[in-house]
Formats: C-alpha cells, structure tokens, sequence
C-alpha cells in the first residue's frame, strides 16, 4: 500500500482517484472549512462501505442523520485526517507536525494536488497584473516543494490551468520555467514529466484543458503515466441527464425519473439504493429566464447566443467584454468546462432544454464533472457549487491512480 499525502485537496476530485486497497492517503491539507467537511463525509463513506455499514451514510443522505451525528458513529482517527489550514510560511510547521503524527514513522510514497490556480488563469489577466507583487497564491507552489524536500516521495502528481505554461512572474519571466527548474534541482532530484490534458479525450463529457506535471524521484525505475492513459468516448449531455428530472428555476427534486440511466451513468456515477441528493436548481429574476429561453433555443439550432444580438430591453451591461455571457451547454455535445465561477451564478451554465428554463442544478454539475451520485458536497449550494469548479474530475483521476498502482512495485522494492 502505498501512503499519500494530498495538499491544496478542495473537495477531492483528484483525491478520488487514489481511493483503493493500493492506497493510504495519510493527510489531506485544505484551506476551506466547507471543502474539508466534505473530504471528511467522503472518508466515513468508504470506511462504512468497506466495513458494511453503508446504511449509516444511506440515512445522512435521506437526512434522517446530521453530519454531527454521522461522525459520531465512527472512531475518530478516521476523519483527523483532514487539517483544515492555509498552507503558508506560518503555518508550515504545524501542518508538517501533524503529518508526522499521522505517519509515524512510516514512509511517503507520493504527494498529489495542485495550488490554487486563479493566480494563473489567462481570464481576467491584464486586470490582476498589478497584483503580481503581493499576490501570494503565484508561489504556492514553492511551499509543495517544501513537502517534497521533507518527505522524500517516490512521486508526485500536480495539477494547473493551462494559463501557467504562459503565466509571467514579477520580473516578466515564464514562472513555468521557473517551476520546472525548481522541480529538478531540489534535493531529493525529481526526473519531470508534464503534459497538457483535455479531460474530454478520456472520457469526462467536458472541454477541460488542464496541466499535470507528474514527477518521480531520480534513481527510481522509469515510471510512466502519461503514456498508459487511454482515450475514451465521453458521453454527450443528453445520455448524462436522461434519468434526471424536469425542474424549473429555484426548484429541488431530489429523485430520478422513470428513465433508465445510460451505460456510462450505470457503470461510472450512479450506484443503486442511493438517493438522488443536490439536484438543486438556483432561482432566477424575470430577465434571466427570457435570456436563458433565447440561449437554449439558439443552442438546440447550433448557434451560441451574442449578447449584443438580445433585445435592448434584456440587456443590463454595455455589449463590449460580454459576447459569451449567457451560454447554453449542448444537448448532443459535451459542456464548456465548469469553473468555480459557476458559484456566483450560472449564466454560462443554461440547461439545454429551453422547457425548463434555468441553469443547471448541483448534481448536474457534479455529474459534468464525472463526480458520483454518491458524492454529497458539504454545506451552502454556493460552496457545492464552488468545489465541483474547482476540482479535477474523478473519473481522470482514477485513470492516474489506477496507472500508478499498476507500477506500485517501482516504488515498494
């Protein structure tokens, strides 16, 4: 079994990955209270399913049991594992001591998670340039180097936006560059690898571009992980949500609907005896709905909505800067990539059917993101929202995890 510690986690997209008998994820480190609730909901989820007591987690889903009461049904240890905390030049020592306690003595075999990326993104840019000095997110990345350096792995697994292989520092240098050096040179010497990934090309019904950099320590047989990875179909919208229900803006429907679900939901998201949970739809004003209706209807024809082509009497804001505000994610295609902007509001997230009128809910969200029916994300619908924008999906994830326990051998010998 290999132990893990996953930093900068969120809710756990990646993490899921590296969920099976090959692994023992040691510590997950993350900043967000909601977030880490969440990470702890999923830890007692595995440990009741593996110890055949789902009913207990079946019973928080149907809400017949609060968190607090879930908790307390399962031995402490099991949930410690979470430390909620910035990880930063204060609170470094304190977060390492406690992994050291949670480790004792044992030995790290991979590190896994990626900083926050907003520092990096290519949207919004030339608006944080002046930010650049005292944005302190650009060089988070230097304290996931101090965990390499004190814990020695056999590998490392780190995910970005796309916008860091473009990023400039303060003096007008590639950071990425930087990054890649920093990487190499350190002690341990960690051979690099990185690629840039579209999440639709092995099997996540979404365009979503993303950077990996998978690194593994120098000595070690040459591990691989990109080349094994195996391009899949991703299923279009329409398959993902067949079995969901019709709901209206500002609705919940915590059910499935008479249809059978598609092979891919059936194999991938849905488990049977699982309650449909966070098929929540946000509420809208009189304005939104005639927008969405327009942008639905564009999109069942093939055609993006312009905002500039709305009626003068829809329009809030000055065309210029806001073509692709309101967006519809096709039927019969895959989705634009979900962001956590989709937290704030879900103009660029417009349900395909124009019936229904309204952004698409949670679960549906979660669903995009290749999240199981039987992941539940702790707290507001804003902080669900924001987790799923900012995850890796799972089911890439689990292609990593997957690779990597099938060389684990390189690593325990």
């Amino acid at each position: 079994m290999l132990n893990i510690i996953d930093l900068f986690s969120g809710a756990g997209g990646l993490t899921e990955g590296f969920r099976s008998p090959d692994f023992n994820i040691i510590a997950h480190v993350e900043m967000d209270s909601a977030a880490s609730q969440t990470l702890e909901l999923r830890d007692i989820y595995y440990y009741l399913k593996k110890s055949g007591n789902i009913n207990l987690y079946l019973d928080f889903m149907h809400n017949n049991l609060s968190f607090t009461e879930l908790k307390k049904s399962v031995q402490s240890e099991l949930t410690s594992s979470v430390i909620n905390e910035a990880i930063g030049a204060i609170t470094l020592p304190e977060i390492m001591s406690q992994i050291d306690q949670k480790l004792a003595g044992r030995k790290v075999h991979g590190v896994i998670g990626g900083p926050p990326c907003q520092a990096y993104s290519t949207v919004g840019r030339k608006r944080n340039e002046s930010k650049k000095a005292t944005d302190e997110r650009i060089y988070l990345y230097k304290y996931y180097i101090n965990f390499l350096e004190k814990y020695q792995p056999d590998f490392f697994l780190f995910e970005n936006v796309r916008g860091l292989l473009s990023f400039k520092d303060i003096n007008n240098e590639l950071l990425f560059n930087k990054i890649l050096n920093d990487f190499q040179s350190m002690t341990p010497s960690y051979i690099v690898k990185w690629k840039l990934l579209n999440a639709s090309d092995y099997g996540v019904p979404q365009s979503r571009r993303r950077l990996f950099l998978f690194g593994y320590r120098e000595g070690l047989k040459s591990i691989e992980l990109f080349e094994h990875l195996q391009t899949q179909q991703a299923p279009s919208i329409r398959e993902l949500f067949r079995d969901l229900p019709t709901i209206a803006a500002g609705e919940t429907a915590n059910y499935y609907n008479t249809q059978s679900p598609s092979e891919y939901v059936k194999q991938y998201l849905r488990s049977e005896n699982v309650p449909l949970t966070w098929n929540v739809s946000r509420p809208n004003n009189p304005r939104d709905l005639e927008i969405y209706k327009i942008a639905a209807k564009l999109r069942q024809k093939g055609k993006i909505l312009s905002y500039p082509d709305l009626p003068v009497s829809l329009r809030t804001q000055h065309p210029e800067g806001f073509t692709d505000r309101f967006k519809a994610i096709p039927f019969d295609g895959i989705s634009q990539t979900v962001v956590a902007h989709i937290a704030k509001d879900g103009h660029y997230y417009i349900h395909p059917d124009a019936r229904q009128n309204r952004s698409i809910t949670v679960r549906e969200a979660a669903r995009i993101q290749t999240f199981p029916d039987d992941f539940v994300f702790m707290r507001s619908r804003t902080d669900a929202f924001k987790q799923i924008g900012n995850a890796v999906p799972p089911h890439l994830a689990k292609q990593f995890g997957q690779i990597i326990a099938q060389q684990k051998k390189k690593f325990i010998d």
